[in-house]
C-alpha cells in the first residue's frame, strides 16, 4: 500500500510535491523515522491551506500547461503538483473529486478556495476575478 508520510532526514522530491512510498524510502529510514502518515485527502487539503495558489496538474496535459503559463505570465508563484509524477497521484486526484466534485486537471485553488479548471481560470484572469481573489 502506498502512503504519504512526513519524515525527518529524508525526502524524495518529485515535481513540486514530496511523496513517499514504503518502497521509495531506504529501509533503515523506513524502520526508524516515520513521524506521521497522511491520507491523500489530508495531503491535498494541507497543500491547499499552506499555499496561496495550488495547481493540481499533469505534465502532459495541454490545459494544465495553459494554466501554468497564465500564472507564470502574471508573475504568480503557483505551487504545481504534477499528479502523473508522484506515486499517489491517482489517489490524490480521486481525493480532489471528493473535495471539489471535479476530477479533471488542472484543478486550481486560490487562497484556499476552489477556482476550477483551465477555462474558469482563464476567464477569471480575463475578468479580473483572479486578481481580486489574489488580493484577498
Amino acid at each position: 500500500m502506498k502512503i504519504f508520510c512526513a519524515m525527518l532526514g529524508a525526502a524524495v522530491l518529485s515535481g513540486s510535491a514530496i511523496a513517499f512510498t514504503r518502497q521509495s524510502v531506504p529501509s533503515i529510514i523506513r524502520r526508524s523515522t516515520y513521524i506521521a502518515m497522511v491520507s491523500p485527502v489530508e495531503f491535498a487539503k494541507s497543500e491547499i491551506a499552506s499555499n496561496d495558489v495550488v495547481v493540481f496538474s499533469k505534465s502532459y496535459c495541454p490545459y494544465c500547461t495553459s494554466t501554468k503559463t497564465l500564472f507564470s505570465g502574471m508573475k504568480i508563484n503557483a505551487k504545481v503538483i504534477e499528479l502523473d509524477k508522484i506515486d499517489n497521484g491517482s489517489e490524490i486526484q480521486s481525493a480532489l473529486l471528493d473535495i471539489t466534485g471535479q476530477r479533471t486537471v488542472p484543478n486550481v485553488f486560490i487562497k484556499g478556495k476552489h477556482l476550477g479548471g483551465n477555462d474558469v481560470t482563464q476567464a477569471a484572469a480575463k475578468s479580473g476575478k483572479l486578481k481580486e481573489m489574489m488580493d484577498q
